[in-house]
């Protein structure tokens, strides 16, 4: 690890933008507008130097794949699966009705009609992404629900993510990566359809397309490259720390930053994690504006009184004491582990069942309201200078 100071960490976080990587996100983006499933060819065999790409994966293929599962592993999917269920069941909301005499308001969701989850391969097949998009939007009622990954494996998609989406019954997955996958969601291709909200981590190019395409349709969140703070006060286990740190920087781009009252603990850390970043601090309250200022992805406060100080925190998750790591969270704890990353859990939030809901209202009202408020009602829009926003409710007055 290096040491560095507030200042510096500062400097990292807020480098301008990789121009050159959404120059080309952009003619990708443009390039499968208008040549759809021609372009989702040629920047595959560009990219992941596949020719004569199948961009269907089949139904045989996913057959093959989830019954080429072994036991062991089904096992191990459908615990998984139980508590990512519970927990997302016990986050749906109820709405709720207004009413009094001659109306009544109502506040409601519903979900959306379509989602396109994007699926990582490029470094390892994260099945563990397949269970932690799709299973929220299942709970959340979406009845169609399609996924991409890229054809890292002989030319398709990895039989891992196939087989874990074949089990949860995703019979609509496409054999492409990058930018390109996202673009296609977007738009709609030949072969892949528009869907109304895009979802999953990715890499750099995966979210500079959602960035840019945000507005066409809708966007979870910004998740990725993945980030880790862990703050310590120096009385947690040093080899805990260690193995976070060096799970951390496994991931291609990721960051991992030490926070801590303790440069002994840093020291003896230093030495089994060959990367990433560490920052001495004197007290608490500076720790919380390193942590706010970061906002990060994945937050382990590994210190006394953490729960306490879990309040205090912005971060996409928040991980409390010694046995919490961040790992815990991507794999089986029960929420999604695609979170927000850029500093913007300030604003944004991990996918949820909200994620794949939209709310709205429903406003029934009837005469006898006109003739109690409606020259209320109609003084709004005359101070406005909106006169036949006016008329609207004048005529139903005088009715």
């Amino acid at each position: 690890m290096r040491r560095i100071t507030f200042a510096e960490l500062k400097g990292l976080l807020t480098k301008d933008r990789d121009r050159a990587v959404e120059a080309t996100v952009k003619e990708i983006i443009e390039e499968v507008r208008k040549k759809g499933d021609t372009a989702l060819k040629r920047y595959t065999k560009k990219f992941d130097g596949v020719r004569d790409l199948q961009i269907k994966v089949s139904d045989k293929e996913i057959c093959k794949a989830r019954e080429g599962i072994d036991s062991k592993i089904i096992s191990v999917i459908e615990s998984a699966k139980k508590r990512i269920e519970k927990y997302h069941k016990k986050q749906m909301p109820k709405g709720f009705v207004l009413k009094e005499k001659d109306i009544s308001v109502q506040f409601k969701f519903s979900p959306v009609e379509s989602v396109g989850v994007y699926i990582p391969a490029g470094q390892s097949p994260l099945m563990s992404s397949v269970l932690m998009t799709v299973i929220p939007a299942y709970v959340a009622g979406v009845k169609k629900i399609y996924a991409a990954s890229p054809p890292s494996f002989n030319g398709t998609v990895h039989p891992l993510i196939t087989g874990t989406l074949g089990y949860l019954g995703i019979t609509n997955v496409f054999a492409v990566g990058g930018a390109q996958a996202i673009a296609a969601f977007a738009y709609g291709t030949e072969t892949v359809p528009a869907v109304d909200v895009i979802a999953g981590p990715g890499n750099r190019y995966v979210n500079t397309a959602k960035l840019l395409l945000s507005g066409e349709t809708g966007i979870d969140t910004l998740a990725g490259p993945s980030e880790l703070v862990i703050f310590s006060d120096g009385e947690s286990n040093h080899e805990f720390i260690s193995a976070d740190m060096n799970a951390q920087i496994e991931h291609r781009e990721g960051l991992g930053v030490l926070i801590t009252t303790s440069e002994k603990l840093a020291e003896k850390v230093g030495k089994k994690v060959k990367g990433g970043y560490w920052i001495h601090i004197k007290n608490r309250r500076e720790a919380v504006e390193i942590i706010n200022h970061i906002a990060p992805e994945h937050l382990q406060l590994m210190c006394k009184d953490s729960e306490k100080l879990a309040n205090d925190v912005i971060a996409g998750a928040v991980f409390v004491g010694d046995y919490s790591p961040a790992a815990l969270g991507d794999y089986f704890a029960g929420p999604s582990h695609t979170l927000p990353t850029k500093r913007s859990a300030r604003f944004s939030s991990g996918d949820s069942v909200y994620t794949f809901l939209r709310s709205y209202a429903i406003v029934s009202g009837k005469a006898g309201f006109y003739r109690r408020y409606g020259q209320t009602m109609e003084l709004l829009p005359e101070l406005e200078g909106l006169p036949f926003h006016k008329e609207s409710l004048y005529v139903r007055r005088k009715r």
